[in-house]
């Protein structure tokens, strides 16, 4: 015995017994944990269709104690803030139907006829908010309800909606993008109250609206003045860190022709019809120029990042009518991310356009009818010193239960960038599941990843919010 000993015994670690009887809560209710996550993604939440999933959410945050918010976005106060950044409202039957040559404003959405459509009747953001008893930090949880389309519906072998568990993979619409993330910070600020964890912090977990496409849900709620010493979005970067990410457009040109049948087309030896058509390969390549210019000058002495500096995607065109008439118009649509030292996104814009200009006055026809250039959403990058301490502390969590301490860039555009650079918030981007999964058919995520991803969040609200460690 240690009073026979004459050593004496250790003081027990009280500040640590509460957080182990939530890791062993979390470890007890894995079932639990994976049926919760089942409830949600058997919930459609497609954006525009968000309502049914986010009163699920706000009735999940109230049970535990929550104290909850819930607000449609104002479109009209977002513009006023933040013209330059808004967005017009998406939804998935009508996405991307508004087409701007400069910035989007409120005053064309109202005179477009198109709010019947394009609004957020119905489709409330949900904020609740986990009070501390004092003295600590403060933490924003952050991650959207809303999904992408199920379609091509005919390319899934599993059920969109059916959470079906497979070899260690759940099925489903949103299962990694993002309500795996969303439900694995429910779940952890679950455990942590059912366990008796008294937290000195403040944390707020908010389930957000029309991050696709948009990003508005985050953005009226930095408008409304939510702020936090630190904020996680909980997008899927398979459980490890990330403080920057690229700015991304989606652009559309629009190529004009001269219908004629063939035997209209020559006119005295006068090519007279001109097929849109034939006008794409000198747009083509000038898109493709910037990319080069780019690549080639973002640099400097730095290796590019994994996915580089400017990555430009052509992915649609559509025109013509008849086979045997040339082709009156074709729309080229497509996208582009690019790195935070290529520029602000309105450099990026303003480089496109030039690039059309240029395209324009090289070609005898397009200089008299020239193509146009127009935008149909645009997301500025962020950029972070990889030592923030909300980075720093959460690598010393992840390590410190045997996870990836390490700091990458963010491949792939995401709501940090409006708490980074609207409100001024230092936040990291960490969530189970892949971006490789996302938007796509038979999207999943792996059960284990999920389940551990809980874990790691009730490990680092707990030594975050305390003020514990970095």
């Amino acid at each position: 015995m240690s009073g026979e000993s004459g050593a004496a015994s250790p003081a027990p670690n009280r500040s640590r017994e509460p957080l182990a009887a939530a890791l062993s809560l979390a470890e007890r209710s894995r079932v639990r944990s994976i049926d919760e996550l089942a409830r949600l993604v058997r919930l459609p939440s497609l954006t525009g269709e968000e309502g049914p999933a986010q009163q699920h959410i706000a009735e999940r945050l109230t049970e535990i104690g929550a104290e909850v918010t819930v607000a449609e976005p104002d479109v009209r106060s977002m513009f006023q803030a933040y013209p330059s950044i808004a967005q017009y409202p998406t939804h998935w039957q009508h996405d991307l139907i508004l087409p701007y040559d400069d910035l989007p404003t409120y005053a064309a959405l109202s005179e477009s006829g198109l709010e019947t459509v394009l609004n957020y009747r119905g489709r409330p953001n949900v904020v609740g908010r986990v009070a501390g008893t004092g003295g600590g930090r403060s933490l924003i949880l952050n991650g959207h309800i809303d999904t992408v389309t199920i379609e091509p519906r005919a390319s899934w072998t599993r059920d969109p909606f059916g959470a079906e568990v497979v070899d260690g993979m759940m099925y489903g619409r949103g299962t990694s993008d993002m309500k795996g993330g969303l439900m694995a910070a429910l779940m952890a600020l679950t455990y942590l109250k059912e366990a008796g964890v008294r937290l000195k912090g403040d944390v707020v977990l908010q389930s957000v609206v029309n991050e696709e496409h948009a990003g508005n849900g985050t953005l009226d709620l930095v408008r409304r003045g939510w702020k936090a010493d630190a904020a996680i979005v909980l997008e899927p970067t398979e459980n490890s860190i990330a403080v920057s990410h690229p700015g991304g457009l989606y652009w559309q040109v629009t190529v004009p022709g001269v219908p004629r049948s063939p035997g209209a087309r020559w006119k005295h030896g006068v090519q007279d019809g001109v097929s849109a058509i034939e006008k794409l390969p000198a747009i083509i390549e000038g898109l493709l120029a910037v990319e080069r210019e780019y690549n080639r000058t973002a640099s400097g002495n730095k290796p590019p990042p994994e996915s580089g500096d400017f990555s430009l995607v052509i992915g649609k065109v559509s025109g013509g009518h008849y086979e045997t008439v040339t082709a009156a118009e074709t729309v080229l649509k497509g996208g582009a991310y690019f790195s935070p030292r290529v520029g602000d996104v309105t450099d990026v814009m303003k480089r496109l356009r030039q690039a059309m200009v240029e395209r324009n006055r090289g070609d005898a026809f397009l200089s008299a009818n020239p193509a146009r250039l127009s935008f149909l959403h645009h997301d500025d990058s962020t950029s972070q010193a990889e030592d923030i301490a909300v980075a720093r502390a959460m690598g010393s969590t992840l390590r410190g239960r045997g996870g990836d301490g390490q700091v990458r860039p963010g491949p792939f555009c995401c709501d940090m960038r409006h708490l980074v650079n609207q409100a001024g918030i230092p936040a990291i981007i960490f969530g189970p599941g892949t971006i490789a999964q996302a938007h796509k058919p038979d999207e999943h995520i792996p059960v284990e990843e999920y389940l551990t991803s809980i874990g790691h969040l009730i490990a680092f609200i707990h030594a975050w919010c305390n003020g514990e460690g970095p």
